[in-house]
Order: C-alpha cells, then structure tokens, then sequence
C-alpha cells in the first residue's frame, strides 16, 4: 500500500484518501444513537466503547465492548438505522469511512469482514452465556474482557484489566443487578480470581475458569 495512511490497528493501516476527519470522543460521549440513520462506519483506533440497546421491557442493557480495530456503524453497509447507541467508556479516536468507499477498497473490505464476523463470534458467545447461572455469567464476561482489553500487570502475575467500568456496567453487560455484581465480585476477590477496583482490576484468568465451574455445579 502506497498511499498515506492512519493506522488503525497492529498491521493494517487506512489509506488516507479513504479516511475521514478523525472524531474523538471523551468518556460519556456519544458516538450515534439507535434509530438514526447510519451514514458512515468507523474503525476504532483508541480508546473503548460500548453498544447499549433497548431490551423489551423497555429498559437498558449493554450489548457489547468495543476497542482498537473494531469496525462501528455496520449498518451503514445496507443504509440502515443504528440498532444500538453506542458511548465512549474511555477517551477514544475513530477513524471515520464512507462505506461504499470502503467496500470498494479490497484489503479494507476484507479487514471489515472479518471484523464482523469476529463480532458475530462475540454476539455468539454472549448469547450462550446467557443460559448459565449469573454467577457465571460473570466470570465469563470478566474472561472475555481479558482476553480482548487485557494487559501484561506490572508485577507479572495476573492480567491488568484497565477498564472504568462501574457495578452499573457490569450488571447491565451480564444481565444481573447492582446488588449481585457487588455480592460475586467480593467473592471473586476472597478466592483470589480477581483483585482491584474499577479502573484497575486484575484478574487471574485460571481463578476466573475454576470459578465458572463452581458457579455451574451449584446449579446441578
């Protein structure tokens, strides 16, 4: 690839002739809304976003987390409405793109792709997770965060989660309450699978999986 570009994830850059003005948002901004209409997509460069949807009690629930390389705004590939509103959780950068633009482009088609169907992957893995007992529904969230927005900790043990996520948050990711995000993630702490607070937790992925386990048996 000749052409100028921004990079937008490890590996893959945008060509700058096919890139919009970047938009920056700051934590509570707001990115698109649900039911408007989807004009341009957008690959996230920085930062962490969530999707919240409307649920048919007509209520809240965060759908999903989004990072560096995830592409925003699908639904301008159809000229559809965003089905989501989706909030900048930290200070985030996204690159901007006309879709059509996009789609003509072969190594961005392709990238997009398979940004989708990793998103799909995710929608699919919420989904069966969504029959298990909430205790692990939790410690599947808190391991599919890791994996995604984990990094190496400082002392070398565990994995630093650095997401400024409230009780709220969690709750409304995992489908639970305030109340019992607050009861599991005290025990997650006393069986030493996750330690911190928001912002700063560290979580023991192997702590995290024996805990899955145990929450599943309690239920058999």
């Amino acid at each position: 690839m000749t052409d100028a570009a921004l990079t937008a994830h490890p590996g893959f850059a945008i060509p700058s002739t096919l890139a919009l003005p970047t938009r920056v948002l700051e934590p509570g901004d707001t990115l698109y809304e649900e039911g408007r209409e989807a004009s341009s997509l957008y690959i996230v460069g920085s930062g962490v976003l969530k999707a919240i949807v409307p649920t048919s009690m007509g209520k809240e629930r965060i759908a999903d987390l989004y990072g560096p390389g995830d592409v925003l705004g699908t639904a301008a590939l159809d000229g559809g409405l965003h089905a989501e509103t989706v909030q900048a959780v930290h200070d985030a950068q996204l690159t901007p793109l006309d879709p059509q633009q996009a789609m003509n482009d072969k190594r961005l088609r392709e990238y997009i792709l398979r940004s989708l169907a990793r998103q799909l992957r995710h929608a699919r893995e919420a989904l069966d997770d969504a029959e298990l007992p909430v205790g692990a529904r939790v410690t599947r969230a808190f391991l599919r965060l890791t994996e995604r927005f984990g990094q190496a900790s400082d002392s070398g043990e565990g994995v630093k989660l650095p997401l400024a996520l409230t009780h709220e948050d969690l709750a409304s990711l995992t489908g639970s309450s305030r109340v019992t995000i607050t009861r599991i993630l005290g025990e997650l702490r006393q069986e030493g699978a996750l330690s911190g607070t928001r912002g700063v937790y560290l979580a023991n992925p192997k702590g995290l999986e024996a805990a899955t386990d145990e929450y599943v048996m309690q239920v058999l």
